[in-house]
């Protein structure tokens, strides 16, 4: 989506251009990204109809359903509750809620739309659906039940209420009736893999083996590039006892998978018991790298140290298996046999008798077991440190779910003002989306007669150093006053050498600009940024140069001194003078609230990014760094709302963070 423009217009001439935006036009183009699957444009198509429309509820409930697809169910919340404020009886907004609510894991308010919407509609087929799939989420097997049954009623050819149906009987124990539902759903739809690979695993859990394994090879004739299938394959060869083709089939899933936990941590499993302990060691460590609160993982790796007489590993295992999980007894035992084992006799018998006192209190009479968990209540707490990261989607990764792609999650840097050289027509318009401007600049950019226009941008501009040259001799040439220099062409010289990362010229360049005029704002927010990246470089290449020894040679005994990293107090003095000659300007709020990052004065930063917001609405880059920073401070919650909407105005990244932290 474009950024916002600040354009000095009258204010109707403004009216004028937001009524002349078709409406419907963009619902259409919306409705075509849907079925193209192309969700991001779908949400910049309905953010445009929104803006024309402000009571058009079927542009926030298509815009939720696009949310909804990248993942973004808090985000697709808020708009299926817009949609129903406008439009109360509109049942497919609550049902939508409803599953976006189940998917959040709050099943009660689910329950309550799914209600809502057969209040409304009580022969609708898909509600009773989606209520059975989160009244099996609940464990209530006879309530889903029911509500499959209903749907199959209104709905005989709705294959899914007889897939789902068919796993709710078999979690009943009534395994006749399950596989009777599942060949009914395999018989309305031949050719969905899904279904063979679910009517597998009620046979893998029913110890009929081979006609699981035959359902699985089926599955992947159908779909071969699933790795769930693979994965559920690989643990029906390991139950025959056919431990190469179980790992052949963990392997598949990790060539489509590389960030799979579960399936390292099982191939793990499988590597230990054929004493293949440096093979077992590398899958432990991809499992703590992936998931590094992850008991399991440490706990193990732990054992394994314990079987190769790594002691000092092993104990560092079961120390942070006991930092994550107090309460665990195993690691307290296992830690005390390592201790026994380094002679640590003392720490040994401590270990020991702290787990003697858990297994106590576990087995007391007069308590409940679930009285030694009472720390541990958040459920995300517990998805945290015993489940594993294994998505299992690589099968199905289309077009438009940005979600699924591996990205680096990394705050987006400072602003600078620059000057927005030509750019090749094949990538002119991405580059468009990232420009700001305030009132000044777009003044200067409508009435400049010198070929220059400027713009705000987080994005490293894509200059070459010959256009950058040729710049630099046009200022020389054309903008400079005979025989002296002038405020703004010392200012252009700075902003050129800034883009070149030509840190020194730019900052003497600054200097000379705000020497001969102090009221320069822009020339200090620039001067800022720029102290602020050379800062940086040259810390990072110190520690890098730091790090580099002659080969051979061993200086252990002559520690090299920590550095410090940058204090950036001539940035912060910039940012500051800005803040008190421009106040109302976001981007300085922005980048001085990424210097207090650096710094680690996160609440200070947060206040910042939200000044900026204040001032600038629509700055995707404050929502998406202040939504970093709240998830550093563990404020999950705040950040989902902050990543929702910087998905909406254009940072795709977001959706891969709400992946990863909003929905578990």
């Amino acid at each position: 989506m474009p950024r916002p423009v600040v354009i000095v217009l009258s204010l109707f001439f403004s009216l004028q251009l937001k009524g002349q935006i078709n409406y419907e036009h963009f619902i259409r183009a919306g409705r075509t990204d849907l079925q193209k699957e192309d969700y991001l444009s779908a949400v910049k198509n309905f953010n445009t109809a929104i803006y024309s429309k402000q009571d058009g509820f079927e542009a926030y409930f298509l815009r939720g359903i696009a949310k909804f697809s990248l993942g973004d169910f808090q985000g697709a919340k808020n708009d299926f509750t817009k949609t129903v404020s406008m439009h109360p009886l509109y049942v497919r907004a609550y049902q939508y809620r409803g599953i976006a609510n189940d998917r959040m894991y709050d099943y009660p308010h689910a329950i309550k739309d799914f209600d809502k919407a057969l209040e409304i509609d009580p022969f609708n087929p898909e509600v009773f659906l989606a209520r059975g799939d989160t009244k099996m989420q609940l464990h209530d097997f006879f309530g889903a039940v029911a509500d499959y049954s209903s749907a199959i009623e209104l709905d005989a050819d709705m294959e899914r209420a007889w897939l789902n149906r068919g796993i709710c009987y078999h979690l009943l124990g009534k395994h006749a009736k399950a596989l009777k539902d599942v060949d009914q759903a395999i018989f309305l739809n031949y050719f969905d893999s899904e279904a063979w690979a679910k009517r597998g695993m009620i046979k893998y859990e029913m110890d009929s083996l081979q006609p699981a394994l035959d359902d699985f090879n089926h599955a992947l004739t159908l779909n071969h590039d699933n790795p769930f299938i693979y994965f559920q394959r690989g643990l029906t060869y390991l139950k025959m006892g056919d431990t190469l083709k179980a790992l052949s089939d963990y392997d598949k899933v990790i060539e489509m998978e590389p960030d799979n936990a579960l399936t390292y941590y099982n191939r793990a499993l499988v590597k230990s018991l054929q004493k293949d302990y440096d093979g077992a060691l590398a899958d432990y460590n991809a499992v703590v790298r992936i998931n590094p609160m992850n008991i399991y993982g440490r706990f193990n790796r732990g054992i394994l140290y314990f079987e190769m007489e790594d002691w000092e590993a092993a104990e560092k295992d079961f120390s942070s298996a006991i930092e994550i999980f107090p309460d665990f007894v195993g690691a307290w035992i296992n830690r005390s046999a390592v201790r026994e084992r380094m002679h640590n006799l003392r720490g040994a018998r401590k270990d020991h008798d702290k787990a003697r006192e858990i297994i106590a209190l576990m087995n007391s009479d007069s308590k409940s077991p679930e009285v030694l968990y009472h720390r541990y209540q958040d459920s995300v707490y517990f998805s945290q440190v015993i489940e594993f990261e294994a998505d299992f989607v690589s099968g199905n990764m289309k077009k438009g779910r940005i979600q699924f792609q591996r990205v680096s999650i990394a705050p987006k840097p400072n602003f600078l003002l620059i000057h927005t050289f030509p750019l090749a027509d094949s990538i002119a318009e991405e580059y468009k989306k990232s420009e700001y401007f305030d009132q000044n600049i777009s003044q200067f950019n409508a009435n400049n007669k010198l070929d220059i226009r400027f713009a705000f941008t987080t994005r490293e501009w894509p200059v070459s150093q010959q256009q950058a040259m040729e710049k630099l001799r046009y200022i020389d040439s054309t903008v400079l006053v005979v025989g002296r220099d002038t405020a703004g062409a010392c200012f252009m010289k700075g902003m050129v050498n800034s883009m070149l990362q030509n840190y020194t010229k730019a900052i003497h360049a600054y200097d000379k600009a705000i020497g001969i005029d102090p009221e320069i704002s822009y020339a200090y927010l620039n001067r800022g940024t720029t102290t602020f990246e050379l800062e940086d470089f040259i810390y990072s290449e110190q520690q890098y140069t730091g790090s580099i020894t002659i080969s051979g040679s061993k200086l252990g005994s002559q520690k090299q001194a920590r550095l410090k990293p940058p204090d950036h107090r001539s940035t912060l003095s910039d940012y500051n003078k800005v803040i008190s000659m421009n106040p109302a300007m976001p981007f300085v709020y922005y980048n001085r609230a990424n210097v207090r990052i650096s710094l680690q004065d996160f609440q200070r930063a947060i206040d910042d990014y939200s000044q900026a917001i204040r001032l600038e609405p629509e700055m995707a880059e404050a929502y998406y760094n202040r939504a970093l920073t709240l998830l550093f401070l563990k404020e999950n919650k705040l950040a989902c709302q902050d990543l929702s909407k910087a998905g909406e105005l254009g940072i795709t990244e977001a959706y891969n963070v709400i992946k990863r932290y909003c929905n578990k």
